[in-house]
C-alpha cells in the first residue's frame, strides 16, 4: 500500500509503508476445504457433533502423487493387494518400538499389552511410572514379549 503522509518538516512523503517487525504472517493452503482441520490433525474438534465440516483422519493421495504414479506406470499395479484379507493373527503386534520408532531390541510387553524395547521401557519408567502409550500404571512390570520374539525369529528364518 502506498500512502502519502506529511512528515514533520512539512514535506510530503510518499512511498510504501514499512512492515512491522513484531508481526509475522503465515499462509496455509487448504486443499480440502470440507474437512475439519482440527479433527484431522489432533483427532479432537471443539465443536463436536455440531461441527459443519467432515471429521475424517484418512490420508488421501494428492493430485501430484497420482500423476507421478501414472507416469511411472505404478498406478493401480498393487490395487488387488489392497483387498486381500491377511491370514496372520499378529496384526495387533506393532513392528517397531513406540518410543524409539526402531526395530525391537529385547522386546518387552506391559500389563496393558503395549510393546517396547527393554532399554526404552526402563528409561521411560525412570521418568514416569505410566505407560508411554496409554498412560496406565505399569507397576514396573515388563515381561519378555514372546510373540514379538517369535515373529522376529520367523522373519529372520524366511
Amino acid at each position: 500500500a502506498v500512502v502519502s503522509t506529511q512528515s514533520t518538516g512539512g514535506q510530503l512523503k510518499a512511498g510504501p509503508i514499512r512492515r512491522p517487525d513484531h508481526l509475522r504472517a503465515t499462509v496455509r493452503w487448504d486443499y480440502a476445504p470440507d474437512i475439519c482441520k482440527d479433527y484431522k490433525e489432533t483427532g479432537f474438534c471443539g465443536f463436536g457433533d455440531s461441527c459443519k465440516f467432515m471429521h475424517d483422519r484418512s490420508d488421501y493421495k494428492s493430485g501430484w502423487q497420482l500423476e507421478r504414479e501414472w507416469q511411472s506406470k505404478e498406478y493401480g499395479a498393487h490395487e488387488n493387494d489392497n483387498y486381500e484379507i491377511s491370514d496372520s493373527d499378529d496384526d495387533d503386534i506393532p513392528f517397531a518400538c513406540y518410543i524409539c520408532r526402531e526395530k525391537y531390541e529385547n522386546p518387552v510387553v506391559t500389563k496393558c499389552k503395549h510393546y517396547f524395547c527393554e532399554a526404552c521401557a526402563l528409561k521411560h519408567y525412570k521418568k514416569t511410572k505410566k505407560c508411554f502409550v496409554c498412560e496406565a500404571n505399569t507397576g514396573g512390570i515388563f515381561n519378555p514379549a514372546k510373540e514379538v520374539i517369535a515373529k522376529m525369529k520367523a522373519a529372520e528364518d524366511s
